[in-house]
Parts: C-alpha cells; sequence; structure tokens
C-alpha cells in the first residue's frame, strides 16, 4: 500500500521514485486531508513514429503475411534500338522483366484486462479513480509503445521476420563515415563529414536518389545546438546540416530528427543493436520501408461468467518495418 507521511508526501524510494512495490488502495489520512479530483498518470518516452515509418493500415486483416512483388529490368539497352532503315527484316530488340516477392510475416497480437466488483468498488471509495478506466487505457498504452518498439527495433525474439527501422539484416552498415559522436567533431572533421555522407548514400544507392531523412540519437541532436566553429558563433551544427542537406538534395523538408533508440547506451537499445551508436539515413517512401497494421487495436467489452470477475480483450496485426529497397536505406555505425 502506499502510506502518507504526516506532511502529506508520499513514501518514496531514495531516488525520488514511487515504490512500486507498495502501490494499492490503501493510504493513511488525516481529518484535514484534502484528495485532489485528479489523477497524474505515468508517462513514457513516445514519438509519433508514423512519421517517420510509412504505415499502411487495414491491408491483409487476419491473413498470415503479405507479399509484395519487386519488378527489375533483366535485359535490353537503349542503343539496342537504333536501327537501319534497310534492315527491315532483322529481328526487333526487346527488354525483359522479372519479379521477385518480398514477404512481411504478420503478428496476431492480444491481451486482456481484468478486474472485480471488488476492486471497482475500493477504487470508488477514493472518488476520484476509475480503475476500470486506467485498466483500459494502460492496456492501449502497451500496444501503442509495442508498436513503437516494432518499428524502431523490430521483434527482439525474431527480428528476421520483424525488422525494425533500424535493425534490418539486408541494409549497408558504414563505419567510416561517421567516426565520432556528430557533436564532438571539430571544425574539419565536421566538414568532412558533410561532404561525404550523401556521397555514400548515393553510391550505396547506385546513383539512383538522395535520401529526405537523417535520423540519430538525442544524445547527439542535444549537442547539435553548438556552433560549427569560433569562427562562425551564430550558426549551430544542426542548423548547417539542414541547411546543407536541403541544398545539396535540393529538398527543402529534409527532416534531421532525434530518436531515443538510437543512443548506444539507454534503456531502449536493446539487444538488437548490442550497444552500437547508430545513424539511419533514408527515404520516407513506402516504396523504400513500410508497416502494415492490418488489424488496428480493437478493444471488446468486458465479459463475466460470474458477475464478479471481469475480463475485455484487445487484439490487433502487425508487420514490422519491412526494407523494400534495401539500397536506399543506409545505416552509419561509430567504429
Amino acid at each position: 500500500m502506499i502510506q502518507l507521511a504526516k506532511d502529506g508526501l508520499l513514501v518514496m524510494n531514495s531516488n525520488g521514485n514511487i515504490d512500486t512495490s507498495s502501490l494499492g488502495y490503501q493510504y493513511t489520512i488525516q481529518t484535514t486531508t484534502q484528495i485532489r479530483d485528479r489523477v497524474i498518470d505515468q508517462v513514457f518516452y513516445e514519438v509519433p513514429f508514423a512519421r517517420l515509418i510509412p504505415l499502411d493500415v487495414g491491408l491483409g486483416a487476419w491473413m498470415e503475411d503479405i507479399k509484395t512483388n519487386t519488378v527489375f529490368n533483366l535485359a535490353g539497352d537503349f542503343f539496342d534500338g537504333v536501327s537501319s532503315l534497310n534492315s527491315s527484316n532483322a529481328q526487333m530488340p526487346v527488354v525483359e522483366v522479372g519479379t521477385a516477392p518480398i514477404t512481411a510475416k504478420i503478428a496476431s497480437w492480444s491481451m486482456a484486462y481484468n478486474y472485480t466488483i471488488a476492486e471497482v468498488n475500493k477504487a470508488l471509495a477514493s472518488n476520484n479513480w476509475d480503475i476500470i478506466e486506467s485498466k483500459m487505457k494502460a492496456l492501449k498504452k502497451r500496444w501503442d509503445l509495442g508498436l513503437q518498439q516494432v518499428a524502431f527495433m523490430g521483434d527482439p525474439r525474431n527480428t528476421a521476420d520483424f525488422p525494425g527501422l533500424f535493425t534490418n539484416q539486408v541494409s549497408t552498415i558504414d563505419t567510416a563515415t561517421i567516426p565520432v559522436l556528430i557533436s564532438s567533431m571539430n571544425p574539419s572533421q565536421f566538414a568532412t563529414f558533410v561532404a561525404s555522407l550523401l556521397e555514400s548514400y548515393f553510391s550505396n544507392s547506385n546513383q539512383t536518389r538522395l535520401p529526405d531523412t537523417f535520423l540519430m540519437g538525442f544524445k547527439d541532436w542535444l549537442g547539435l545546438v553548438t556552433p560549427v566553429s569560433a569562427t562562425y558563433p551564430n550558426v549551430s551544427m544542426i542548423n548547417y546540416l539542414l541547411d546543407a542537406f536541403r541544398a545539396a538534395t535540393g529538398n527543402p523538408n529534409f527532416v534531421i530528427a532525434p530518436v531515443a533508440y538510437l543512443d548506444a547506451t539507454n534503456q531502449f537499445n536493446v539487444s538488437q543493436l548490442g550497444g552500437v551508436q547508430r545513424y539511419a539515413l533514408y527515404r520516407n517512401d513506402p516504396e523504400v520501408v513500410k508497416m502494415d497494421l492490418p488489424v488496428d487495436f480493437l478493444l471488446n467489452p468486458a465479459g463475466t461468467q460470474n458477475n464478479w470477475q471481469w475480463q475485455a480483450v484487445a487484439f490487433g496485426q502487425y508487420t514490422g518495418a519491412v526494407p523494400y529497397r534495401v539500397a536506399e536505406l543506409e545505416y552509419f555505425d561509430l567504429p
């Protein structure tokens, strides 16, 4: 249970966090204790991943997987079509194409919350807490945070079938272009990095297209507010990068953004990256990488067999962030 001290402060751990081992309904109050008519919810790190990863909702509901055909030109050259008017009986040159399917595996998910009549009435006694609402919100939050982890890091139990934006096993990993944190580079290192990053991507994509999104960890992002050099104290590193990449790609909407999962040492960088500081450069395009939600979060009404214990089940389906044009998603790891 949570106990209230005489001064009204919650009993907490030595680090100032609430002691979760003592959570419950009962706490001590005095005749002069006011119970506030609102509660404070727990907060989590959340990022709107659908802005960074194309998301398709509703396709392939209740299927086991989604196959997408990729089409390739196999033969034929433009100059083969140059012909002489005197060779009318010659065989006409042709083009050839072929297809190869890429499979996105679909995972089916379900989770429930339970409550009893006793729990509801105990919560009502506090006059400011709806335990059913709290459990419903907790269940939806579990879905949201789970999808977020899959979107960026994949399923830790099966990254091969359910990769994340940062953890697919087929993208190129460059360990030379970014030798240290960008925010810690000296002016010479920074200039070399700016000149090399897009060139590395363009070469990796077979000189076809340029990227439009560059993602990095928060540790580096927050350090980019510093000036490029003492010579230009009014120009921050982040503004210089944005201006340079937008100019070089011809895209005024080029995005540089932080994602905590990319930091080498934090609670999000789980075993898939093994503590590696990673950067991701790619095109935010459904033909490059895409995640599917065949069935978005649905919550059934609570049911009971005995009118005392109740249970409500939520369910949904999802895929990983599957790469389709692998050459247009490149990773940069610190060596």
